[in-house]
């Protein structure tokens, strides 16, 4: 998705499928070739469930309003079979996790260029590490 008007589509959709199916999304960032979402999703929902509907419902939609999706995604699978999941706790923090979500945005970062941890971050995460022999 390259045009702004395709990204705030998606994102809508992305929305209303989360609470039509119980999840709460805080956070969400759509860019060209992923999405970044930071979400609640209940206890008796999998993550991998929750993966497939937002995936499978956004995916459907997108193609219904941009029939040129068919042409320019010629594998006619808008998303990818992979995803990342990262919960909260043990080390990362709620605010960790919205500040990684709007910095990427902002800055308009390629894939590889978002850091979940600033350096300074991970530096002192590593000293805090000791070893017994």
């Amino acid at each position: 998705m390259t045009l702004a008007h395709e990204k705030e589509y998606c994102e809508q959709l992305l929305r209303r499928a989360a609470v039509e199916y119980g999840m709460n999304i805080l956070s969400v960032e759509v860019d060209e070739d992923h999405v970044h979402i930071y979400i609640e999703i209940p206890p008796q929902r999998s993550v991998g469930d929750a993966v497939r509907i937002l995936k499978s419902v956004s995916a459907r939609m997108m193609f219904k309003r941009f029939d040129y999706f068919k042409r320019k995604i010629w594998s006619g699978k808008l998303w990818g079979a992979s995803y990342f999941v990262r919960t909260v706790g043990d080390g990362v923090t709620a605010a960790m996790i919205r500040r990684y979500i709007e910095e990427h945005a902002d800055k308009g970062l390629e894939p590889a260029q978002g850091d979940l941890f600033l350096e300074s971050e991970f530096k002192s995460k590593q000293r805090k590490i000791t070893r017994s022999p």
